[in-house]
């Protein structure tokens, strides 16, 4: 059975209204991947069938990204370290930010978040493990573990998806990476 596009299953009050603002859209804008050994990086293929990549809280991490984004980077800085004091502040814990569905949003023409938005096929993370890159799903709202686990999806399936995804980041960047389902939630 092949793979649907389906929302995440939840997602954190800091991604109801976030888009990841360091995404890279490997079909578009492969150029903008800096693939850098030591940052996990998240990736979907959105129900478009393009592969988004980004970095959760990306300004922890700015030799993941081109030099032309570091003041953006400082202001998201500044914004989440004051987010996190106020929260502090009133006793609540900070959700994180730039999860997987922050990935999974479409834009329009004129560069507006769309409405038809946060589908995704599947995700996971792209880190360097030991040697070599591996491409997980990974993911708790997109990578299909727990519908691996029940059987509404086949390991086959994800990893068809899994092989396409790195496939064509192969193809784009020319970064090799090893597929590892994950059959855990």
């Amino acid at each position: 059975m092949p793979l649907y596009p389906k929302l995440p299953a939840r997602v954190k009050p800091s991604e109801l209204t976030m888009i990841n603002p360091v995404w890279i859209d490997i079909e578009n804008d492969p150029q903008e991947f800096v693939p850098h050994r030591s940052v996990t990086f998240l990736w979907v293929m959105r129900d478009d069938g393009h592969i988004i990549i980004g970095v959760e809280e990306p300004w922890k991490y700015p030799e993941a990204f081109d030099p032309s984004v570091k003041k953006m980077l400082d202001e998201m800085k500044a914004h989440y370290e004051a987010e996190a004091k106020y929260y502090a502040e009133v006793g609540s814990i900070r959700d994180g930010s730039g999860g997987h569905p922050t990935l999974a949003a479409w834009f329009s023409q004129t560069g507006q978040a769309s409405g038809h938005a946060g589908f995704a096929y599947i995700g996971g993370e792209l880190r360097y493990v030991g040697d070599h890159w591996v491409l997980t799903n990974q993911s708790g709202r997109f990578g299909r573990g727990d519908e691996l686990k029940s059987g509404e999806v086949t390991e086959e399936d994800v990893r068809k998806a899994m092989d396409d995804a790195a496939e064509r980041i192969r193809q784009k960047t020319g970064l090799v990476a090893t597929v590892e389902v994950v059959k855990k939630g």
